[in-house]
């Protein structure tokens, strides 16, 4: 398993230097125009994106021919590139949060509170994105799967917008009898990580009965 996450991250040596780079475009993008929101949308871009290339990549190479003749379950194959994804997404999270507290500390744009609040949102929106994402590969190749993409972050960006035009009146309801704000942003930053939980096992669970069914 270890092996499997070192490839991983060997794939995706020769983009690192180039998302750094975005990265730090965008923080002085942040500093000097205003506005922190592509600090937060760097972890549905790089993290999405960096899964669709070991995918490109592995195919490239004949890399799934291979791994499946190495004593390894196909499960286990499966499992280190979730695992991959979950570390990605954490790493990218991690220096977005350095980014949006430098950020803060720089240009005070809005409570800080706020921000992680956001970023907290941004990694569930990328976890929920690549949980559909993995198995819609495995099961009809990267070119095919980009259309779910696509499909997935349309659907979100609706129901985002129609959360946000309702959101205030059902608040304001919880409120009414006797939930404060802070108590209905728990209740519903615990049900996005139990629906993260139930749907990762889900879609592992279906990654593996579609790769253990492929012949390479």
């Amino acid at each position: 398993m270890k092996g499997l996450l070192i490839k991983e991250f060997y794939l995706l040596e020769g983009q690192i230097k180039s998302w750094l780079l975005v990265m730090g475009l965008m923080f002085f993008y942040a500093c000097f125009v205003g506005g922190n929101s592509f600090l937060y949308m760097l972890i549905i871009l790089i993290g999405v994106m960096s899964t669709l290339t070991v995918f490109s990549l592995d195919r490239a190479c004949g890399w799934d021919s291979f791994v499946t003749s190495l004593p390894l379950t196909r499960k286990e194959i499966v499992a280190s590139r979730y695992l991959f994804a979950l570390l990605l997404d954490i790493v990218i999270s991690v220096l977005s949060l350095v980014l949006v507290v430098l950020h803060y500390v720089i240009r005070v744009e809005e409570p800080l509170a706020d921000s992680l609040q956001s970023l907290f949102l941004m990694l569930i929106i990328t976890l929920f994105m690549q949980i559909i994402l993995l198995p819609s590969v495995y099961k009809w190749g990267v070119d095919k799967a980009r259309f779910v993409y696509m499909a997935c972050f349309l659907l979100l960006s609706a129901v985002i917008f129609f959360i946000a035009q309702t959101g205030r009146s059902s608040s304001l309801a919880l409120i009414a009898v006797g939930l404060s704000l802070e108590q209905i942003m728990h209740m519903a930053q615990a049900a996005a990580l139990l629906f993260i939980l139930l749907g990762g096992f889900l879609s592992f669970t279906l990654s593996v009965k579609i790769y253990e069914k492929k012949e390479f």
